[in-house]
């Protein structure tokens, strides 16, 4: 499997209501940040809500550490982590897994069941 697919394409609502609950909980000086992305790629399985971002849709996908670490439930009460890896300026990627590994996750889980389990500064 490939790690990533090309989609080059704006943040959707989801997405940004998404990153904006992140950013206020974990890494609040990212918040300026969600207008200026833009997605460059989505995760090399096809199915998952998985994306990888850049400021311009022609950028080429940077590596980032892992800043936010948390998890959260989806609509079968399914674990689904979610990673945020990005640099000192700027959020990379957002990646969500399933943590038992047996589940398929095609969708986001619930803001509100979401629990912080890491948060570092990423420099």
């Amino acid at each position: 499997m490939k790690y990533s697919i090309p989609d080059k394409r704006e943040l959707i609502k989801p997405e940004i209501e998404f990153l904006t609950y992140l950013f206020k909980k974990a890494k609040p000086e990212w918040n300026n940040t969600i207008r200026n992305l833009k997605v460059i790629a989505r995760c090399g399985c096809g199915n998952c809500p998985s994306i990888l971002f850049e400021k311009r849709l022609d950028s080429k996908m940077q590596k980032g550490n892992l800043i936010i670490d948390s998890v959260g439930k989806g609509k079968n009460d399914e674990l689904i982590g979610v990673s945020v890896f990005g640099n000192n300026q700027m959020p990379t990627e957002l990646e969500f897994y399933s943590i038992d590994g047996k589940s398929e996750i095609i969708e986001m889980p619930k803001i509100k069941t979401l629990k912080f389990i890491m948060q570092k500064s990423s420099t």
